[in-house]
């Protein structure tokens, strides 16, 4: 069974249905004039945002808690897949009962980072908090012991997956239990980009694991304090937002937790270079919701304020405007070794294997795959003059960039 919140990939922006998303993730009670204002195109419109960022089931508990009617087709499709998300949630629980046995039986430390914890931890039921797979951190030494173990215990590789060792990736290549069809991705730090603090917060990851159970199995989720840094850096420097909206809620359920220490928060995100990033993280959700900051950290979240508008608008990008922008803030981007032209240049001539055995028709660990370059540069380079000529999109990525160097303490304020 395919994650059932993976469709409407290409569902168009609409500034209202945006608007009105974000406060529901940061747990706004939406007038139910709001609702009532919406004709049929406005909730297929909001609909449709809602499944393409991942946020269609805090729609649906929304809607279940406020009252809110809808019409009867967009209610019985939010309904349907708020249900077939709880039936693969309670899948991905079981997989993750499974895979914590396997690796606490076998004496590897690990803990189930992000969504994972947040999921069966954070959020009042998992189908709230839609998961794409279950990602489980290692150390770096085990990860191959690791990945071996689940596959001598009947995970099979992903079609989709390269092949690769603990040496190239921040993950080993993708597993799939075939009796759920979840997969699990093995860690081996968290940040697949130079970032100074990423070996810090991978070991902060892994000391930190609190084991709770999970239905009947015992596992190790990440605290809220190291989950917390993780999606900063998973959201910003990584993603540069575009995993979604989803983010304001997890910040929001997190922040909520009693056990977080806030103030041991600041301090570890200032030692990791990752104050900017939360400070941003922070202002997005003062501003769209009610969360408290603390007085000593409001001068960092105003600083960052200016960046709110645009990190929102970044959260709803369609993916073929995420690709484009994508590709267009490696010509921008500057103020680090990692994204000097060159490196940028070299990264867009280099196909993962992955890419080109989808154009040749074959797996990626067929050698034939590279039959596939020719028609993949062609395809690619067409792609690279397009960017050079789009002026709009230069600048907007230019925008991000701005905000990434920023982020990265490159920056001065707008």
């Amino acid at each position: 069974m395919a994650n059932p919140a993976g469709c409407h990939d290409s569902a168009p922006r609409d500034g209202f249905a945006e608007r009105l998303m974000v406060g529901i993730c940061a747990g706004n009670a939406q007038p139910d004039e709001t609702f009532t204002a919406l004709d049929e195109a406005g909730w297929d419109a909001l609909e449709a945002i809602a499944v393409r960022t991942r946020t269609a089931c805090l729609l649906h508990r929304h809607m279940v808690a406020q009252g809110i009617a809808a019409p009867e087709p967009n209610r019985r499709r939010i309904t349907d897949l708020y249900r077939r998300q709880t039936l693969y949630a309670l899948g991905q629980r079981i997989v993750l009962g499974q895979v914590a046995a396997l690796l606490s039986a076998a004496d590897i430390g690990h803990v189930a980072l992000k969504g994972s914890a947040l999921a069966f931890s954070a959020y009042p039921q998992p189908a709230m908090r839609p998961l794409r797979d279950i990602d489980v951190l290692v150390p770096r030494s085990r990860a191959q012991e690791a990945y071996d173990l689940l596959r001598d215990h009947g995970f099979t590789t992903a079609e989709w997956a390269g092949q690769y060792g603990p040496e190239r990736y921040h993950q080993m290549p993708e597993l799939v239990s075939p009796e759920h069809a979840v997969t699990v991705e093995i860690h081996h730090r968290v940040f697949s980009r130079q970032w100074a603090g990423d070996s810090g917060l991978t070991a902060l990851l892994l000391q930190n694991a609190k084991e709770v159970s999970v239905g009947s199995a015992a596992v190790r989720l990440a605290d809220p304090l190291s989950n917390l840094l993780h999606i900063t850096v998973h959201a910003t420097l990584h993603n540069c937002f575009e995993n979604g909206p989803l983010t304001i809620a997890d910040i929001r359920h997190l922040w909520a937790d009693p056990s977080l220490d806030r103030d041991r928060l600041l301090h570890e995100a200032d030692s990791l270079s990752l104050a900017r990033p939360l400070a941003l993280l922070l202002a997005i959700a003062r501003e769209s919701g009610d969360i408290a900051v603390p007085d000593h950290f409001l001068p960092q979240t105003d600083a960052a304020s200016p960046y709110v508008p645009h990190a929102i608008d970044a959260m709803f990008r369609t993916p073929s405007q995420a690709k484009a922008r994508d590709m267009a803030r490696r010509l921008e981007t500057s103020g680090n070794s990692s994204s000097s032209p060159l490196a940028a240049i070299t990264r867009m001539l280099s196909p993962t294997p992955q890419k080109l055995a989808d154009i040749a028709g074959t797996r990626a660990s067929d050698p034939t795959r590279w039959l596939a370059y020719p028609a993949w540069a062609w395809s690619r380079g067409q792609r690279w003059l397009s960017t050079l000529a789009n002026r709009t999109l230069r600048a907007e990525a230019q925008a991000d960039a701005d905000m990434l160097n920023w982020l990265r303490g490159d920056g001065s304020q707008p």
